[in-house]
C-alpha cells in the first residue's frame, strides 16, 4: 500500500479530523492510537502531530464504524493555519490523480 496510491481501497488514507474554525492547542509531542477492530486488526490510526489531528484509514470509509470521520477532510490539500500576528499553510501532495 505504502509503496502505490492505486493498492489503497477507495476511501482509504489520511483524513484531517479539524474542521474551519476549529482551535488546536500547539502540544510539542507526536501522538500515535491504534485502532482496532474486534479481531485486534489495526484498521486505522489516529495522529496528533504538534496539535493538528488526523487519521489514517486502512480500509474504506464507513461512517457508521467511525463516525467521527463523518466531517473529516479527505486527503486535504491544505491546512491554514491562522494567528492573530500570522498565517502559516501546510500544502499536501498527493499522487492519486485528483483535485485536493
Amino acid at each position: 500500500m505504502l509503496d502505490d496510491p492505486r493498492h489503497w481501497p477507495e476511501g482509504a488514507g489520511l483524513y484531517c479530523t479539524m474542521n474551519a474554525g476549529d482551535r488546536m492547542s500547539n502540544h510539542p509531542r507526536f501522538q500515535l492510537q491504534p485502532l482496532t477492530n474486534a479481531q485486534e486488526d489495526i484498521e486505522a490510526v489516529a495522529l496528533n502531530i504538534l496539535g493538528l489531528g488526523f487519521v489514517l484509514l486502512l480500509e474504506p470509509l464507513d461512517v457508521d464504524k467511525y463516525p467521527f470521520l463523518r466531517g473529516a477532510n479527505y486527503r486535504p490539500g491544505r491546512i491554514i493555519i491562522s494567528y492573530p500576528t500570522s498565517t502559516s499553510w501546510l500544502t499536501m501532495s498527493w499522487e492519486d490523480g485528483r483535485t485536493h
